[in-house]
């Protein structure tokens, strides 16, 4: 029994003895860390000066260049329709859309011209009644004359006691006689021009009148102003139109236009940079335009094969700034909006369509275009020549997409690190790699050929 315990005690003894032993014989040296430095293998392009086109997109909602109202101006029952006098059709110039009732206006124009005709008559008999008292009067001028010798003569005979005082004042009477008809008929021949100015007067506003009665006539008749597409009709056969009311609405077809909203940032990434003209203390749009020198493309924003596309033309800025989002609105004109149109393929450039607008600003040349995820908080990283990193400061222009401009703080054939490194170390090694696809995709986009979205 003791032995026993004594082997217990001494076996495990012994096994420790032997493992130690064997573990001693067999143990590895101790494994050396290589001190080599870290090298990290990154994408790089060679930086060159190249133009760059600034671009900015926006959206928005296309709208008629004109829209006509049709206004009744004056009343009366609708008695002809253009058969094609329905919403979404289209209208030529000058076309009939509707006619209204004319019979009042023609009796009243008719009343008018008659009225003119009683004036003129009366304007010829009042003529006519000059020259006779003219005539009247001279010769009642030779009888005054004749009656004033025969008075004198009578005087001289009653103050000789020849003839009787009855006589005498008989003579009188006959002078007076004449006398008051002399005056009477000059008393006319006064008021025939005061007479004529007032028939005049009458005869003009007799013609004014008739002219606003055919005008009425001719108010009847409603016509296009333009070539058009109608938006609005209120117009049915035999229904009574009041005068002031709207009976249809137009859009023209020649051009339309799209509004849409740029901050004032983006607005002047298009703006030239180095323009030294004047455009004047008033300017007109034309200079304006010139100045600017912004072009457009207004596409649908569809997913297909072959962008629809048109051509647009700046036409100009509003004249305040939105105060709610303080932001500019430009509009964009295109000429023919139903031109090319292609059923199934090409849909022409209609009302309410939204849109998206490309504006791109004159080209400003000897620029650094880099990708945006290559700007670091205003840094960029460049790999030197001994392949070192270098965090270094530039001036972005501005940014456009995935892009970042640069004027300042680059040089021609340095070699710019395109990764987002974590953690970026000041001379830290690169192992570089050429990625000259970005150089290439960067390039056509600068110029405007590729799309940036």
């Amino acid at each position: 029994m003791k032995i026993l315990k004594k082997l217990l005690i001494i076996i495990p003894i012994v096994c420790g003895i032997v493992f130690f032993v064997v573990m001693k014989a067999n143990k590895k040296p101790p494994v050396r860390i290589d001190n080599r430095e870290r090298v990290h293998t990154v994408r790089v392009i060679s930086l060159e000066k190249m133009e760059v086109v600034p671009r900015v997109f926006s959206y928005g909602y296309v709208e008629a260049d004109r829209t006509w109202k049709a206004i009744s101006e004056v009343s009366g029952k609708i008695v002809n329709v253009n058969d094609n006098l329905k919403k979404g059709y289209f209208i030529k110039k000058d076309e009939a859309l509707f006619k209204i009732d004319t019979t009042s206006y023609g009796l009243a124009e008719t009343r008018g011209v008659a009225d003119l005709m009683n004036v003129d008559a009366r304007l010829r008999e009042l003529e006519q009644s000059r020259t006779n008292t003219e005539r009247l009067l001279a010769t009642e001028k030779k009888s005054f004359a004749s009656a004033g010798q025969e008075l004198k003569r009578k005087r001289e005979l009653f103050a000789n006691e020849y003839i009787s005082a009855s006589d005498l004042e008989k003579e009188e009477r006959t002078f007076l006689a004449h006398q008051t008809t002399m005056n009477n008929l000059q008393n006319a021949l006064d008021l025939i021009p005061s007479q004529k100015k007032a028939l005049l007067a009458q005869k003009k506003s007799g013609e004014s009148t008739v002219t606003e009665r055919r005008l009425d006539v001719a108010r009847t008749e409603i016509r296009a102003p333009f070539d058009c597409r109608l938006s609005i009709v209120n117009v049915e056969l035999y229904q009574f139109a009041a005068a002031g009311t709207i009976l249809l609405e137009a859009e023209s077809v020649d051009k339309a236009e799209i509004p849409v909203s740029l901050s004032p940032k983006s607005f002047f990434t298009l703006l030239p940079r180095e323009y030294r003209g004047s455009v004047g203390p008033l300017p007109d749009m034309k200079t304006i335009r010139q100045a600017f020198g912004i072009t457009a493309k207004v596409r649908l924003p569809m997913d297909v094969e072959v962008p629809i596309e048109w051509d647009g033309i700046f036409s100009r800025i509003s004249e305040s700034m939105d105060p709610k989002t303080g932001a500019l609105t430009i509009y964009i004109t295109v000429d023919k909006p139903y031109e090319n149109v292609i059923p199934g393929k090409r849909p022409p450039l209609i009302t309410n369509m939204y849109v998206q607008v490309e504006l791109k600003g004159k080209p400003l040349p000897d620029r650094f275009v880099l990708p945006r995820s290559a700007v670091h908080d205003k840094n960029v990283y460049i790999s030197t020549s001994e392949n070192r990193l270098e965090i270094r400061p530039v001036e972005i222009e501005f940014n456009m997409a995935d892009m970042a401009v640069v004027s300042h703080g680059l040089k021609e054939g340095e070699t710019l690190v395109l990764a987002d490194l974590m953690p970026a170390v000041q001379g830290m090694l690169l192992k570089p790699v050429q990625a000259g696809d970005v150089l290439e995709q960067l390039k056509q986009q600068a110029l405007g050929e590729a799309d940036i979205q």
